[in-house]
């Protein structure tokens, strides 16, 4: 398994072999899941769509193979219904993110599991999203040394893999699609609101007050592909000045206070200030030193 190599599943299989399997509740014949997922008048005779969804699941510890051939959710996977594509994506973005399939991530530029998109991801949200949106051609000019020499240098290493991103990156909700123009295919701004959205209430709860040490440790601490997380860190990038969200960041809490989901607060005898990048004075940041969470509009 390699998330962003051609020959493995994308986001949208995914969500339809988890929800056949969440609404039988048990295990399931493997066989039948390929005949209604993939039936040969669509997907050939040997139903490869299905079975590379399998193992992209077997790979994200999500679900199982038995060797009666049935198929059965594991893991985080096990609870859910079917029913709700927002809790998958929660579910499918911790196993990708999921440090025991990421070891070694920093040390060798293998492509095994989900390093090769968690290592592109890294890389992807230290750009500005309120700068151009990013295609293949852009992003080889300004990916070249990246990342560290032991990571592979490249984020994406070709033009193949960059068009899986562009599937992968919104699905997991790092990225959104450019406005649509007549030339906007496969181009990406880095906007990780969603991400951050969801794991912010998954974290803590409405009205929660927190300090902008917190936030910024919590969300580094569930997102190790933003600026100063664990992933970025591990394969070189560089680290954002100390208590800085970076842009991507800063924009995900800038619309968060838009939106209403959240406010930024300033309280002048903090201890700490988290610096939320403005792309209407990029020269002097805003600092916050209190984050209150707000009830989720967006569910």
């Amino acid at each position: 398994m390699s998330l962003l190599n051609v020959n493995d599943s994308l986001p949208a299989f995914l969500w339809a072999t988890v929800r056949l399997l969440a609404t039988e509740e048990r295990p399931y014949s493997a066989e039948k899941a390929k005949a209604l997922l993939v039936p040969p008048s669509i997907g050939g005779e040997k139903g490869g769509a299905f079975n590379d969804a399998v193992s992209t699941l077997e790979g994200l510890k999500l679900l199982t193979s038995h060797e009666n051939g049935t198929l059965e959710l594991v893991g985080a996977a096990r609870n859910l219904t079917g029913k709700d594509y927002i809790e998958f994506v929660k579910v499918l973005r911790d196993a990708v993110l999921d440090r025991p399939v990421n070891t070694e991530i920093g040390a060798n530029a293998s492509q095994v599991g989900p390093r090769d998109l968690c290592r592109a991801l890294s890389w992807f949200l230290t750009q500005d999203p309120t700068g151009p949106a990013f295609n293949w051609a852009s992003v080889q000019q300004v990916q070249q040394g990246a990342l560290s020499e032991e990571a592979g240098t490249l984020a994406v290493i070709n033009d193949t893999r960059w068009a899986r991103f562009t599937t992968w990156a919104p699905a997991l909700g790092f990225a959104a699609a450019a406005l649509a123009t007549s030339n906007s295919a496969n181009y990406l701004v880095p906007d990780c609101t969603r991400a951050v959205r969801q794991t912010i209430f998954s974290r803590w709860k409405p009205d929660a007050t927190l300090t902008s040490a917190e936030l910024l440790r919590g969300l580094r601490e569930e997102l190790p592909v933003l600026p100063g997380g664990e992933y970025s860190l591990a394969v070189g990038l560089p680290a954002p000045a100390d208590m800085s969200a970076g842009p991507a960041l800063s924009h995900a809490l800038l619309r968060g206070s838009e939106e209403g989901w959240l406010t930024l607060e300033r309280d002048a005898d903090a201890r700490n200030f988290l610096l939320v990048h403005d792309p209407d004075r990029p020269d002097s940041p805003r600092a916050y030193s209190t984050i209150k969470i707000l009830k989720d509009l967006h569910v």
